[in-house]
């Protein structure tokens, strides 16, 4: 079905929309097993990656400033799956954040979006980003980090540069819902 887009006069400025973003973090994205594949994948690049972990980040893009009713039917829609149980030494890991590529909608952002158009919800879009963390093992003096071309080698692992954009901070995939006309 095709929206017809309103022609605006040269001289005329298009009425920005303001998103209000939320976010509702997810259950596990990595199951034990394939952690146990990557692993060794990930100790080529820096020897001290002990282990890997990730979750499901959900972003929700609302016209409006979303009610609590509207938050807790959210986080009702959107808890599925496996629970995330992140310990405190995974908080402090390494993050690369992997997101549906900045420009297009995701086929899981269009399904999730319809599901809840059909539940009567007022969400402009629902999209799905992946949140890694990278665990390295003490070394005896100081601390392990990953240099950011080793970061860039773990990413190049986790994700598919054809559908798919890295980043290292979460507060970037809010990128995903800028509208370029």
């Amino acid at each position: 079905m095709a929206h017809a887009r309103r022609r605006l006069h040269p001289n005329q400025a298009a009425t920005p929309v303001t998103l209000h973003l939320i976010q509702f973090e997810g259950g596990n994205a990595l199951s034990d097993f394939r952690a146990q594949q990557l692993l060794p994948q990930l100790q080529v690049i820096h020897d001290r990656i002990s282990s890997i972990t990730a979750r499901f980040v959900h972003l929700v893009a609302c016209e409006r400033v979303p009610s609590d009713a509207l938050r807790a039917q959210l986080a009702a829609l959107l808890t599925y799956g496996e629970p995330y149980l992140e310990s405190k030494a995974g908080a402090q890991g390494a993050l690369i954040v992997v997101t549906p590529r900045f420009g297009t909608v995701s086929p899981w952002a269009s399904k999730a979006t319809d599901i809840a158009h059909n539940c009567e919800l007022p969400v402009k879009r629902i999209e799905r980003i992946t949140e890694y963390r990278l665990m390295l093992k003490a070394p005896l003096i100081g601390h392990a980090v990953l240099s950011r071309g080793q970061l860039g080698q773990v990413a190049a692992l986790l994700h598919d540069r054809m559908t798919e954009s890295v980043m290292f901070d979460r507060a970037e995939a809010d990128g995903l819902f800028s509208e370029k006309e």
